[in-house]
């Protein structure tokens, strides 16, 4: 018998002191999740919501622990993790093309519960672990009764939460992405994103010095951001744990997704369908795909470059021209 909250899923986690936590549900339909980013999906749904007069549907976060153990789901197959700009994405839309892939892409909801302290500076740890693995349970729910992978693809300042999600899934593959510190701060000059962007993301989560002013200069202050992630690369790497591996956008689209299949055990059934999505942007999938232009002395950031050679060179064992 098919559960009433088959194609449902929580999308967002708000919080006032008066009333606590609430969370907003969204139900899916026949929608598949393919956009580059989950929150497409879902503005997408929002969207057919209002045309048809729907209501919008909300719980307490205790509704969504009651019932995630009920749904039958799958348990993540692969994290993905990266420095932002470094082919994550088209990693995702890749597996996307096939039905038999669950893949969630930087939702909103789960970076939420995971810095729900800065809403609620009590909430514990269990609590926020209670939450995290009953979001993705239902975000890992059969739909179409084909799926046999589930793939999630974390914001690229998670990499920061490693630890904490590590002991959370200390059995399932981590998948870590890297480029180079100047393309991938030539490409925040073109579109920023958030976390490139000062202000928009809590300091202390990305490891910047608090006082230190930029006076809106947004690729100091990446750099600076990027050089945090290079650095926790560093330390997740010297802890050599079986379930992670690394790659970068220098060896190429093919090799990261073809490293990605063979890590995780997520089989490619039609090659010659992922070979052509690697001729099309990664987020603008009608897009063809073009080569970026190299990079210039402005995107070149001392701190980052170094963090970034010192990362090479010691876990992939290659020098940096």
């Amino acid at each position: 018998m098919e559960h009433p909250l088959k194609n449902w899923l929580p999308y967002q986690l708000s919080y006032e002191e008066k009333d606590g936590w609430n969370l907003s549900w969204m139900d899916l339909e026949d929608i598949r999740i393919t956009a580059p980013f989950f929150d497409q999906t879902i503005s997408a749904c929002s969207i057919q919501r209002k045309e048809k007069r729907r209501i919008q549907s909300n719980s307490s976060v205790d509704f969504l622990t009651s019932i995630a153990q009920e749904i039958p789901h799958l348990k993540p197959d692969a994290f993905i993790f990266h420095v932002s700009r470094c082919g994550s994405t088209l990693i995702t839309q890749a597996f996307s093309e096939e039905e038999q892939n669950i893949v969630i892409s930087e939702a909103p909801l789960l970076d939420e519960i995971l810095r729900a302290e800065e809403k609620a500076p009590n909430i514990s740890l269990t609590q926020k672990e209670l939450w995290f693995k009953a979001t993705i349970n239902l975000m890992g729910q059969f739909r179409n009764d084909k799926e046999s992978a589930f793939i999630i693809k974390l914001d690229s300042w998670h990499l920061h939460f490693y630890e904490q999600l590590r002991t959370w899934f200390p059995d399932t593959p981590f998948f870590f992405l890297s480029r180079t510190p100047d393309e991938v701060l030539a490409s925040h000059k073109k579109l920023a994103g958030l976390h490139s962007i000062p202000g928009m993301i809590n300091k202390k989560l990305l490891q910047i010095d608090p006082i230190k002013e930029y006076g809106g200069d947004f690729s100091r202050y990446t750099a600076d951001v990027l050089q945090g992630y290079y650095q926790q690369l560093l330390k997740i790497q010297r802890q050599q744990h079986q379930k992670n591996t690394f790659a970068d956008y220098a060896d190429g689209a093919a090799e990261m997704i073809s490293s990605f299949a063979s890590f995780t055990g997520i089989e490619i059934r039609n090659p010659e369908g992922v070979k052509a999505r690697l001729n099309y942007h990664s987020k603008a999938g009608s897009e063809p795909f073009k080569k970026e232009p190299p990079t210039s002395p402005e995107d070149q950031y001392q701190q980052a470059s170094r963090a970034y050679e010192n990362f090479r060179q010691v876990h992939f064992n290659k020098d940096i021209a």
